[in-house]
């Protein structure tokens, strides 16, 4: 109860007003009871100078004892307490209480000694005639210079206390009722502070929860109301930055997730901080499992992890490529930046851009080069070595001229495949969306295929067949470039086919297109060159493609047919059994 304020507040007002009320009472209690015990006495002796007055002349005049005695009886009814007379020699003459001839000489009672000194006596002590604690008042009664005896008043020493008592309970229940209006009256003064701070705790800890569009209700004009005033701004402001703060971080997310570039950012430590989608698919990892971890324990690559410590250290961007082998091989060029604020750098953000592709490029095209350098040097040497030898007098020599000229003749037909193949390459790739899309009758485009190479299959023994699987979809392509296509395959199979062989072309319907395959009992093609086939100028068996007028852009030609009709090629082979060449061509279903 008391981490309330509240209540800490009435605590201390209580404890102050009850200690000073507390002293005030003790203070009122010991003043009314000396005035009450002043007012007694200063009443007792004037009764007792007021009957010692009365009684001089009957002492003068030597009245008996029984005056004395009946005197007092009759004077205790007129002030209401013990009267007793006493000749000045201690002699009890007459008392109101108790019998004067049972009673003691009172010549040495202290009271007494001082009332015959002509002084007023006052004693307190335990009278053996009543069974009480008395107080005793004793005045001299005396004339002129004579002094005949002591009038002595006495009250019980109870009733001075039960008047103190009746102060006492009075005070203290003045004192009980000041300290419990004391607490109603805080009570309700110091809800009027902490009601509003409640108010305010409560909206404070309802926007720690995020619900932000909570105000204070505060009405007051005072130094709280100016307090909610400015909990209202400032949750005003509040809602405004973490609004700013929100859009700022959707659109840094939004930018994150939209990258094909990865970012990852590390602390001063070199934990992960951040990493964005890009690098969740580069390294199949999860955003979650990654927070706070080492970068080795998340991308498991050495050379990343010492390149993010070098740029945390040396605090300069840095750029470089680095090789990722797993979960398979990539390669990335990172570059490195540090993250700062006003302390120093607090860590680095690197962004990591996939350039495995463009390497692969770079490489293609280099090779390219040098393929078509090559291959265009090759039948360029011979020609230009036969023409020597004929020039040199060959042509002297008929039968050597006219062998060397078929030579010349050849290379230049190679050559002029060759050239072709690469225009070929190059209009396709130059049609992508822009080929002119006809209806075709892939029945009807096989067979006229088969027909221009059936005499090459014929010096060959090889037997073609032909199985088209009715009904197929109505296909729509680019029938010159579908020609080429089928063109290639079925040339490929008589080349790499011995004599007697077979070759089996199949059309049939699949879902969402059509699918053909072309399938020989040929040489075969080893499983590591599969890979490979379709890369510009690779060759299985340079030497025997040569000899086969082989230019090494068929199946180069085939793949960017299929590219530009959105259709696909599998290849399944063995060595010694032939090879099945399956492509996809997509169809509107029709």
């Amino acid at each position: 109860m008391f981490k309330s304020i509240k209540w800490r507040l009435t605590a201390i007002f209580f404890s102050v007003t009850a200690v000073f009320l507390f002293l005030l009472g003790f203070y009122l209690m010991n003043a009314m009871e000396q005035y009450l015990y002043d007012r007694t006495q200063e009443k007792l002796v004037s009764y007792a100078k007021l009957l010692a007055d009365n009684l001089k002349d009957d002492f003068a005049r030597g009245v008996g004892p029984e005056y004395f005695d009946a005197y007092a009886h009759d004077a205790q009814k007129d002030i209401s307490a013990r009267v007793t007379v006493i000749d000045a020699k201690g002699q009890v003459l007459g008392d109101s209480v108790a019998d004067k001839d049972s009673m003691v000489n009172h010549y040495k009672r202290p009271e007494i000694q001082k009332a015959l000194n002509k002084e007023t006596g006052k004693a307190i002590r335990y009278s053996s005639s009543t069974g009480k604690r008395m107080i005793y008042f004793a005045v001299p009664i005396n004339k002129d210079y004579d002094i005949y005896g002591v009038v002595r008043v006495a009250v019980p020493w109870t009733e001075i206390e039960a008047g103190q008592k009746q102060i006492r309970w009075s005070i203290g229940t003045a004192i009980f009722v000041a300290l419990v209006l004391t607490v109603v009256v805080v009570s309700s003064f110091t809800s009027t502070l902490v009601v509003p701070l409640q108010e305010m705790t409560w909206v404070a800890k309802e926007m720690a929860d995020g619900k932000l569009d909570l105000n204070v209700n505060i009405k007051a004009k005072d130094e709280i109301g100016a307090l909610g005033s400015g909990f209202n701004y400032m949750a005003q402001r509040l809602r405004d930055t973490i609004s700013q703060i929100t859009e700022e971080r959707n659109k840094v997310s939004a930018i994150l997730t939209s990258m094909n570039d990865g970012v990852i950012a590390i602390d001063r430590k070199g934990n992960i901080l951040l990493i964005n989608p890009a690098i969740e698919r580069m390294f199949h990892i999860k955003y979650e499992n990654s927070l706070g971890k080492s970068v080795i324990e998340v991308v498991r690559n050495f050379d990343l992890e010492r390149l993010l410590h070098l740029a945390l250290s040396s605090s300069e961007p840095i750029t470089r490529e680095l090789q990722v082998f797993t979960p398979e091989p990539k390669t990335f060029r990172v570059s490195t930046a540090p993250l700062t604020n006003e302390t120093g750098v607090v860590g680095v953000v690197a962004v990591m851009r996939d350039i495995t592709a463009f390497r692969e490029v770079e490489r293609m095209k280099t090779d390219f080069v040098a393929n078509v350098s090559h291959e265009l040097r090759t039948p360029l040497t011979s020609i230009k070595g036969f023409v020597e030898t004929l020039l040199d007098g060959a042509l002297q020599e008929p039968e050597t001229a006219r062998h060397f000229l078929e030579i010349i003749n050849d290379e230049a037909d190679r050559l002029n495949r060759l050239i072709g193949d690469l225009l070929s390459l190059s209009r396709i790739e130059a049609k992508q969306g822009e080929i002119h899309k006809t209806f075709v009758d892939l029945e009807k485009l096989i067979s006229n295929v088969v027909s221009v190479l059936s005499p090459q299959a014929n010096e060959k023994s090889l037997t073609l067949n032909i199985d088209i699987k009715k009904p197929l979809p109505t296909l729509q392509v680019d029938s010159d470039l579908i020609g080429q296509l089928m063109i290639n395959l079925v040339d490929n199979a008589i080349k790499y086919t011995p004599k007697g062989g077979r070759i089996d072309i199949t059309a049939f319907r699949v879902k969402n297109g059509i699918k053909v395959a072309v399938k020989d009992t040929g040489i075969g093609i080893p499983w590591d060159s599969i890979p490979r086939l379709f890369e510009r100028f690779y060759r299985v068996d340079k030497a025997r493609s040569r000899e086969m007028g082989g230019t090494g852009l068929g199946l180069a030609i085939v793949k960017h047919i299929l590219e530009v009709h959105g259709g696909t090629i599998d290849v399944d082979s063995r060595v010694g059994r032939g090879s099945n060449f399956t492509i996809f061509l997509p169809s509107d279903g029709r």
